[in-house]
């Protein structure tokens, strides 16, 4: 038997004298779970229906202790069987060195209501009041439990859990794109089902998400943007839209179809209605995945903002459904079949991974104001500069994005571009198109796998763009934006790096083409400058036998202009930069580097002072 650690002694002695709190056990060490089991007995002074006045817990205490993790459970003899808010599906496991259940109480949540009662932030670190925080903080969750408190008023509304015990493997994952922008679709809908037009997530294996909605009637309910180029031949499955949460009181995601029956018969739900009216549809087919929904809001008792959809594989139906034993063959004896066999009271409902990708859940982490994600940007020139200002505009959640470039990767552009090796002799603007799919699947990201157009062809390939971000650094292209013409104006920004990227051509205008002539007048001066920095460094040569010379850059110097580039594009849809041309200069302050506007005077007299000798 081992020693019980000082430190797990210590604190168990602490939770010794607290009030409705009696330790039932010394510490016994679980190998499995590298961790000492305390057993506890709390006293509720708000018991219920379904709190018991006392109820008994397990306590896992980390070995490392007053460090790790603490995890505290129902016991399963006599402890708490439902599941609430704010706790773990509560079930018992299937790991045999168990002998609680699953329903871990979340004790170290935000919530103000549970911060009220245990008060104070977890004490980490202190070996003799941890454990005994917990400890209080569980008790105050009982008591809120049994005041049927855990969801209170303007708190984040909080889901059932899926019950991960009944996770199928045969699908990764279902993803859908449910916001507040799609409730209206939604919002007079309730107790109705339909079909659901599935297709797989392009750049993403096993995942699918619907391409449609469909009502009863065949009608379209909305369309989804997770697809953009529809499936031939979808697959097709169902949707089914509750009134209000699928739970067994007071929170518990059902398990067998008799669960389901009764949390609708509770509802007025008609569970068999909806499993006839699917059979007769999915009859044959396999794997057909149904949609469980119902409306949500983001604060607990606040009107519904979005749907919640949940999905599941109901048992496969045969093509030819046979009476029930004892009855007829007719729909009588068929529907005894569903309701009592195939759809049994005690069968397993078969959950799926299921995920809200809508870009408001994506991108929660950070991203672009509106005006910016809503505009349709087309980045010109795939290369080091113009892949990167395409991931930033991905990342930042850019909804409609045209990448143009006629170039293939070659191995020389590896250390400075966004794609790998395992894109060598692809052409540039398909694979970073592809890539970034992959980075921000709720966006429209597409390439133009061919040199920039003239005429009528390039107005009718840039007629939806409302930014044009041109990062070739050629003439030529600048050119045919200049000659093109749109009837309604459009922004263009006009990106390219200095010698060894140390400086940043930024040329900006709102109009119905872009003002070639007036921007090369601009910057024909800086030309001369950047000519003399080539003329002295001399020319840098990929190998023998290259008569071009390379354009030097390093990476970190390439990102920080595409940074530069995002921000100063921000700047100007949101109105604060003026057209025409700025000129940034990388400079450095104690080793931080950033960028400065600079002039031509200014910048020359700092080049006269490097070639002096002087520090500019």
């Amino acid at each position: 038997m081992e020693e019980v650690p000082e430190p797990i002694r210590i604190a168990v002695g602490q939770i010794s004298g607290v009030p409705n709190v009696v330790v039932e056990s010394f510490p016994e060490f679980i190998q499995a779970e590298s961790s000492w089991a305390v057993r506890l007995r709390l006293t509720s002074g708000h018991p219920s229906d379904f709190v018991p006045k006392e109820t008994r817990w397990v306590v896992l205490v980390d070995v490392s202790y007053p460090a790790g993790c603490i995890r505290i459970y129902p016991d399963q003899k006599g402890g708490l069987v439902h599941t609430f808010p704010h706790q773990d599906r509560n079930v018992v496991p299937s790991a045999k060195h168990a002998t609680w259940r699953t329903g871990k109480p979340c004790l170290d949540s935000p919530s103000q209501r549970l911060g009220r009662i245990a008060g104070g932030p977890e004490p980490k670190g202190d070996m003799e009041q941890r454990l005994r925080w917990h400890v209080e903080r569980c008790l105050g969750w009982i008591h809120v439990a049994g005041d049927e408190q855990l969801m209170v008023n303007d708190e984040p509304f909080e889901v059932p859990q899926c019950p991960e015990e009944l996770l199928s493997p045969r699908v990764s994952r279902v993803v859908h794109d449910e916001g507040h922008d799609t409730w209206p679709s939604w919002k007079e809908r309730d107790g109705q089902y339909g079909e659901v037009h599935w297709g797989v997530m392009p750049g993403f294996k096993k995942i699918i998400a619907p391409e449609k909605f469909l009502d009863a009637l065949g009608e379209v309910v909305r369309v989804c943007r997770c697809n953009h180029q529809p499936t031939d031949k979808p697959w097709v499955g169902y949707w089914w839209l509750w009134p209000s949460p699928i739970v067994l009181p007071p929170w518990h995601a059902p398990g067998t179809w008799t669960e389901l029956r009764r949390v609708g018969t509770r509802m007025k739900v008609d569970v068999d209605g909806f499993i006839r009216w699917m059979a007769h549809r999915a009859r044959g087919k396999k794997d057909v995945i149904v949609l469980l929904g119902y409306p949500i809001p983001a604060l607990w008792k606040r009107a519904p903002v979005e749907v919640h959809w949940q999905a599941l594989l109901p048992p496969d139906v045969p093509t030819m459904i046979k009476p029930m034993k004892g009855f007829r063959p007719n729909p009588r004896g068929r529907n005894e079949r569903l309701r009592r066999d195939t759809f049994g009271g005690t069968k397993k409902l078969s959950y799926l991974k299921t995920s809200n990708w809508h870009p408001d859940r994506l991108q929660a982490r950070g991203r672009f104001p509106g005006h910016i994600r809503t505009s349709s940007i087309a980045v010109i020139g795939a290369g080091a500069l113009g892949s990167t200002v395409a991931e930033l505009l991905a990342r930042g959640g850019v909804a409609n994005i045209l990448i143009v470039d006629h170039d293939d990767l070659e191995p020389g552009n590896l250390v400075r571009h966004t794609l790998v090796g395992a894109d060598l002799g692809r052409n540039k603007a398909t694979a970073t198109a592809a890539r970034l799919q992959g980075a921000a699947p709720m966006s429209s990201i597409s390439a133009h796998a061919a040199s920039l157009p003239c005429g009528d062809r390039l107005q009718k390939l840039l007629e939806p763009i409302d930014i044009v971000v041109d990062c070739t650094g050629e003439d030529e292209v600048l050119r045919r934006l200049g000659d093109a013409w749109w009837t309604i104006p459009r922004r263009f920004l006009s990106a390219s790096l200095g010698f060894a990227a140390k400086r940043l051509f930024l040329f900006g205008a709102h109009a119905c083409a872009f003002p070639f002539e007036e921007f090369a007048a601009a910057v024909k001066p800086w030309l001369a400058a950047e000519r003399s920095q080539w003329s002295t460094a001399g020319e840098t040569l990929e190998g023998a036998g290259c008569w071009s010379p390379l354009f030097p850059a390093r990476c970190d110097d390439v990102w920080l202009g595409a940074v530069a580039t995002v921000k100063y594009l921000e700047s100007m849809v949101q109105g604060a930069s003026a057209n025409g041309l700025r000129v940034l200069e990388q400079s450095l302050d104690e080793g931080i580097a950033g960028y400065r506007v600079v002039d031509l005077d200014a910048a020359s007299a700092d080049a006269n002072v490097a070639d002096e000798g002087g520090a500019p």
